[in-house]
C-alpha cells in the first residue's frame, strides 16, 4: 500500500475485514489513503439487514463512504458459495473500473491460508496449490494473510471495535466448516499447537516452487494455442503436469482431475497421438501430430 492509494475495503463485517477496515483507517490519514468500503447482503441469513444497518452506521462515523450489493437470487440454489464469489468479485471490480480505485483490499487471514490447504489436499491438488492465498494478486491485496484471527479478534477487543458474527460459520454445513471446526483443532493438537507454522512454511515452499516454474516456462508457452509435447518431455514432471494444468486454466478449464493431468502427460510421454480426453463445457483436448490442442467435441 503506498501513500495516496485509493483503496475499496470488502467489509462484511466479521472480525478479519472488520480488522482490515480499522487498520487501515487508523493510517488513512498518515498516508493520505483513499478508502471506499463495499458490503455485500447476500440475503441468506435473517441477520443480513441489521448487519447492513451496523455497517452504515460505522461508515458514517468514521466518514468513509460505503456501497451495499444486495442479492435475492442466491437462495437455494446449487453451488452458492462459488456464485456467491463470482458475484462478489463481479461487484468489486466494477467499482474498481467505475470509480477509478487502485486495490480492493481483502480481509483473508493466516488461518483462512490453514484451511484452504487443507481443503486443497483434500481435493487431491498438486504442491503447487499449497500456496492457495496471495497477499497480493491485482487488483487484490490481502495485508492481513500472515496474521491468526485470534490476533485480530485481540486487536478489536483492544480498541472496543464490535463485529458482526456470522453464526452459519460455526455450524457443519459445507467443507470448509468441518475442516474448521473439526478437523484443524484435531491436527493442531496432534501438531504440538504448531500445526500454523508447519502449513506457513508448506505455503512458502510452494511460492517458492511457483516462481521456479515461472522462471523456466516462459508465459508464451502457457498461453499458446496449442502445446508441442517436447515443450512438456523438457520438463521434469512435476514441472511437466503443471505446465499442463496452466495451459488447461488459460484455455478456461476451470475442473480439471489430476486424473487428467496424469493421463495427458503419460500419453504424451509415450508419443502416442491421435487420441482424445473429454473436458467440461463440451471440450475435448487432442494429441495429434506431436501437438497438445484443445478443440470444441464437434470441431474433431
Amino acid at each position: 500500500i503506498q501513500p495516496g492509494e485509493r483503496l475499496i475495503v470488502s467489509l462484511s463485517g466479521g472480525i478479519d475485514s472488520m480488522s482490515l477496515f480499522c487498520l487501515l483507517h487508523s493510517f488513512s490519514k498518515q498516508m493520505a489513503l483513499d478508502l471506499h468500503l463495499v458490503h455485500f447482503n447476500h440475503g441468506l441469513r435473517e441477520e443480513s439487514l441489521e448487519e447492513e444497518d451496523f455497517l452504515r452506521d460505522l461508515a458514517n462515523q468514521k466518514g468513509v463512504p460505503i456501497t451495499v450489493f444486495s442479492s435475492t437470487s442466491l437462495k437455494g440454489t446449487s453451488g452458492i458459495q462459488q456464485k456467491a464469489r463470482d458475484w462478489r468479485n463481479d461487484c468489486l471490480i466494477e467499482v474498481l473500473k467505475e470509480q477509478k480505485f487502485d486495490k480492493i483490499a481483502l480481509g483473508h487471514h493466516l488461518d483462512d491460508l490453514v484451511e484452504t490447504q487443507i481443503w486443497r489436499m483434500l481435493r487431491g491438488a498438486s504442491l503447487f496449490s499449497l500456496n492457495p492465498i496471495q497477499e497480493s494478486s491485482p487488483p487484490y491485496i490481502r495485508p492481513l494473510l500472515r496474521f491468526r484471527k485470534q490476533d485480530l479478534e485481540n486487536y478489536l477487543l483492544s480498541i472496543n471495535q464490535e463485529w458482526c458474527q456470522d453464526r452459519s460459520n460455526f455450524e457443519n454445513d459445507y467443507t470448509r466448516n468441518i475442516i474448521r471446526n473439526q478437523l484443524i483443532p484435531v491436527m493442531e493438537e496432534q501438531a504440538g499447537g504448531r500445526l500454523v507454522d508447519k502449513m506457513l512454511a508448506l505455503n512458502d515452499d510452494a511460492y517458492q516452487l511457483k516462481l521456479d516454474f515461472e522462471n523456466q516456462v516462459p508465459a508464451a508457452t502457457i498461453e499458446s494455442e496449442e502445446l508441442g509435447y517436447q515443450s512438456i518431455l523438457s520438463l521434469s514432471p512435476v514441472f511437466a503436469k503443471e505446465l499442463i494444468h496452466r495451459f488447461l486454466l488459460h484455455h478456461g478449464q476451470t475442473e480439471i482431475t489430476r486424473t487428467q493431468i496424469e493421463d495427458i502427460h503419460k500419453l504424451v510421454k509415450l508419443n502416442q497421438g491421435n487420441w482424445q480426453i473429454g473436458l467440461k463445457q463440451d471440450k475435448i483436448i487432442t494429441g495429434r501430430d506431436k501437438t497438445v490442442f484443445i478443440s470444441q467435441r464437434s470441431d474433431v
